[in-house]
């Protein structure tokens, strides 16, 4: 028995390791910034210190003051980046696992085999994959929301003293925006629990310690978040109208990667092991659902959507919390020989369906079709003429400055500036000849570079996603289209005007 978890923790040790690599070859590989990215990047990138802490962020973009702050000194000490921009996510990544095991082994108490469940799990979830390797903050959330349970452990053991908790958690609100359903949720129990036991002295230091967090915080909402806020609000809204209830629930547990669903697996025990441990007035139990009844409460009012990107704490939760409904199952069960055969058959299957899965992020999986455009500027810039031009398609205008330098007024050698930015996407979705297909027109030779184009990607939960079809029809009326380059469905065309007589 000792011999089959000793090869367990080994095998589970094996699979976190190559998780790491495969992230790290991720980085390596650097693909291109999708769509979102390179519009957070452009504020990062662009602006100096003094313009980042001024709103609004270019783009209409969003993302905490400090996350931002951090990913712009990790990139200007070094050099800008794709990687560099991103590593702060990775690092996010790392301090989520430490977290888990710290958490699972000083909380719970688990055993080593239970431990290695969880931090396999978390390590080949795809949404966790992704996520760890993209400049947003999405994955940092994960890490931060358990940091605070972890310290607000450390408090209730008297390891952390109230005001050092307080100091702690200001600085965690400047780095994850949904850290606020967890300090809320965390200091609501414990001034709960001192009305209870009737001490004054606590209801009195939670009581200041509440009201400093949420003053800091209300300053916070109104200088940097709210704008962002308002400004998101129409996607938010857009996005629930298109979805039912049903369907947002759902969506909260497979962000980005669809199989990062399977989590919906291990909700009932996850959901099993918190009712348990909560009534047995276990403090981290009854903090951690406060706090999420309080993220569900503002996701129904229209403050935090139901998106899993949003939510991607969540999945680090729920495998936290299964082991404990897992065990109540079994010790429930008739046969307790046969339904232990049956889980463990059921994880190592599923473990080696998600070990597959993440090696397949060495490769295809890693690329977002139609945004993978690197290579297509590169090839432009190597090989543009000064009697041709490059038109960029409205939705890849964002990657390309990035690529090519925010204050270039050219691409390549050429002497003259040979860069038309397109302006409306919608009439490439048209068989008229109108403004934007006419300015292409105007030039003997022009490159066509597109980036998020085709109905592989919705943007912005669009039912009519950018096609660009029609517009390449009407071209070929007017001259020669040929594809140069086609990189995870993302093409580089050339077009050649027929000579008018």
């Amino acid at each position: 028995m000792a011999k089959n978890k000793n090869i367990l923790i080994f095998a589970s040790i094996a699979i976190v390791a190559v998780s790491i690599i495969v992230r790290i070859i991720m980085y390596i590989k650097c693909r291109s910034l999708w769509g979102d990215e390179a519009a957070l990047a452009e504020s990062i990138v662009s602006r100096n210190w003094v313009e980042l802490l001024t709103l609004p962020l270019i783009n209409s973009q969003s993302a905490p003051i400090l996350y931002v702050i951090a990913v712009k000194a990790i990139s200007s000490t070094f050099v800008y980046s794709e990687g560099s921009l991103r590593i702060f996510s990775f690092f996010a990544f790392i301090g989520l696992l430490i977290c888990e095991v710290i958490s699972l082994k000083k909380i719970f108490n688990f055993s080593n085999c239970k431990i290695c469940f969880v931090v396999a799990m978390s390590a080949l979830l795809p949404s966790y994959i992704w996520y760890s390797n993209e400049l947003k903050p999405y994955m940092s959330d994960a890490f931060f929301v358990l940091l605070i349970i972890l310290l607000y452990f450390y408090y209730t053991q008297g390891k952390i003293n109230l005001p050092i908790l307080t100091f702690l958690y200001i600085l965690i609100l400047g780095f994850s925006s949904p850290a606020v359903f967890f300090i809320g949720g965390t200091l609501s129990f414990e001034f709960v629990s001192a009305i209870l036991n009737k001490n004054k002295k606590q209801m009195l230091c939670i009581t200041i310690s509440g009201i400093v967090i949420l003053a800091i915080f209300a300053l916070y909402y109104h200088w940097w978040l709210q704008p962002a806020s308002e400004a998101m609000k129409i996607i938010w809204d857009e996005d629930a109208r298109a979805r039912n209830i049903i369907r947002r629930i759902g969506s909260i547990l497979s962000a980005k990667e669809r199989r990062s669903a399977l989590v919906w697996f291990f909700v009932p025990f996850a959901l099993l092991g918190i009712s348990s441990l909560c009534k047995s007035k276990n403090k981290i139990a009854c903090s951690l659902a406060l706090s999420l009844s309080f993220a569900f409460l503002a996701s129904s009012i229209g403050k935090w959507p139901m998106t899993g990107r949003l939510w991607l704490f969540l999945p680090a939760i729920i495998f936290i919390f299964t082991p404990i409904g897992t065990d109540i199952v079994l010790n429930k069960a008739k046969n307790k020989k046969i339904m232990s055969a049956i889980m463990f058959s059921f994880l190592v299957a599923l473990t080696l369906y998600l070990f597959v899965i993440c090696l397949e992020y060495t490769q295809h999986r890693m690329y977002v079709p139609t945004t993978e455009i690197n290579p297509l500027i590169s090839y432009v810039q190597e090989n543009i003429k000064d009697d041709e031009k490059l038109y960029v398609y409205p939705e890849a205008i964002g990657q390309f400055r990035y690529k090519n330098g925010y204050n270039a007024t050219k691409i390549g050698n050429a002497i003259d500036n040979n860069i038309i930015y397109g302006k409306d996407y919608n009439e490439w979705g048209s068989d008229i000849l109108g403004n934007e297909l006419q300015s292409i027109l105007e030039n003997r030779k022009t490159y066509l570079l597109f980036s998020n184009h085709t109905k592989k990607i919705p943007l912005l939960f669009r039912d009519d996603p950018y096609e660009i079809e029609n517009g390449l029809t009407v071209l070929r009326k007017y001259g020669t289209l040929t594809e140069i380059m086609n990189v995870y469905d993302t093409p580089l065309y050339y077009f050649e005007r027929n000579e008018v007589p």
